[in-house]
């Protein structure tokens, strides 16, 4: 996705919950994908992480905790919102 577009629910949601765009972009970018409704749920876990530490070493190492409990909903290029992880989910 090059052209994101942030809806303004997306953005009072990334604000309300401290998120910052460029982490929203780089779950989208790097993160693993699953189908919700006619959505879809951008995450990145521990051990994805770790595979992209050699790739974006800087930006994981300044925002590693805020990637992996952040979720993003997409519809195709645009964010519909984003939300914290709060308890262990397990998505396939």
């Amino acid at each position: 996705m090059e052209n994101i577009i942030f809806t303004n629910h997306s953005l009072t949601r990334c604000q309300q919950r401290g998120i910052s765009q460029d982490v929203v972009k780089f779950i989208i970018k790097y993160g693993n994908t699953f189908n919700t409704h006619e959505d879809k749920k951008f995450f990145i876990n521990k051990k994805r992480l770790s595979k992209l530490t050699f790739k974006e070493k800087g930006f994981i190492a300044k925002n590693d905790k805020q990637i992996l409990n952040t979720a993003v909903v997409c519809n195709k290029n645009v964010v519909v919102s984003a939300m914290k992880i709060t308890n262990h989910v397990k998505w396939n």
